[in-house]
């Protein structure tokens, strides 16, 4: 069975989980969460948000330039 990744943008992330749009910026710029660069847009990893916000870990982040 084939696992999708579920990406959202910083404008989605911020209103499902109440963190303001720039502090999920500088927590990507910081390298905090996982995210993608897609231009000037910042892609996040939905799953891993959630599990960073559920136990505060980073665990291993790649995060991409």
């Amino acid at each position: 069975m084939e696992q999708t990744v579920q990406m959202v943008t910083l404008k989605e992330a911020s209103s499902r989980t109440g963190i303001s749009y720039d502090r999920l910026r500088k927590m990507c710029i910081n390298r905090q969460i996982v995210h993608i660069r897609a231009g000037s847009k910042f892609l996040l990893n939905w799953e891993r948000l959630v599990d960073y916000l559920n136990t505060g870990e980073q665990g291993e982040v790649n995060c991409e330039r």
